[in-house]
């Protein structure tokens, strides 16, 4: 990319930056504002919630003789990480195929969007969608590092531990699922960045669209006590 295309992409309409800009605060403001909500009232999320349900499972598992029921269980989670952390790896690096083969949506943009992007700068928006998928497969390894390491601890005897059994299995467990979910919201988070691709317009709807899903997938709006990750 030459320095005259990057002051093409810089000299854009107000429009654009205001559209671009409003969506990207949109996206971090929500972000701040569920990690406060968890941080002061965590039962008030579906993840908080789950952090006590999962830790009265460690706490169930380990006082039964059960241990075939905690490792089946565990093999599901595992099994389900392990489909999210390959699909992430194999969109990352088709996006990022895309994005070096010069893929050209000059003439869907100008069809659909008030601000079409041009070619340039959907390479550049191709590969931050990569870069997502990316961090969400990171995210479901390290959920599977920590499945794995739940799978030995909840049947160790308390004695092989330097504090709490219980404290050190559920912290290991709700590390793991920790990852997952945020593993599972970079997959909501790619969609405004996939809409991006048409133009700053659809980022915006895109943005409202994604944050009304998210709403949904962070707080709880019954008292079901199904855990969710």
């Amino acid at each position: 990319m030459q320095i005259d295309d990057i002051l093409t992409m810089l000299a854009r309409p107000p429009l654009v930056w205001i559209a671009d800009s409003s969506g990207l605060l949109l996206l971090i403001g929500y972000q701040f504002y569920l990690m406060s909500v968890f941080r002061v009232e965590p039962e008030r999320t579906h993840r908080g919630r789950s952090n006590r349900l999962r830790r009265a499972w460690v706490e169930t598992m380990r006082d039964s003789a059960n241990g075939i029921l905690a490792i089946q269980t565990l093999r599901n989670w595992v099994m389900s990480a392990t489909l999210f952390a390959s699909t992430s790896i194999v969109i990352g690096l088709g996006v990022m195929g895309v994005a070096f083969n010069g893929v050209d949506l000059a003439d869907l943009s100008q069809a659909l969007s008030l601000a079409p992007s041009s070619a340039n700068l959907v390479r550049l928006k191709l590969l931050l969608i990569a870069a997502i998928f990316f961090g969400s497969f990171l995210h479901f390894a390290l959920a599977l590092r920590y499945y794995n390491h739940t799978g030995f601890l909840i049947n160790l005897p308390s004695t092989y531990f330097t504090g709490s059994g219980l404290a050190s299995t559920a912290d290991t467990l709700n590390r793991a699922s920790g990852h997952y979910n945020r593993g599972t919201r970079g997959f909501l988070l790619a969609t405004p960045f996939l809409f991006w691709l048409i133009g700053p317009d659809w980022f915006l709807g895109g943005v409202l669209l994604s944050l009304s899903l998210l709403y949904r997938f962070d707080f709880r709006a019954d008292d079901s006590p199904t855990p969710d990750d």
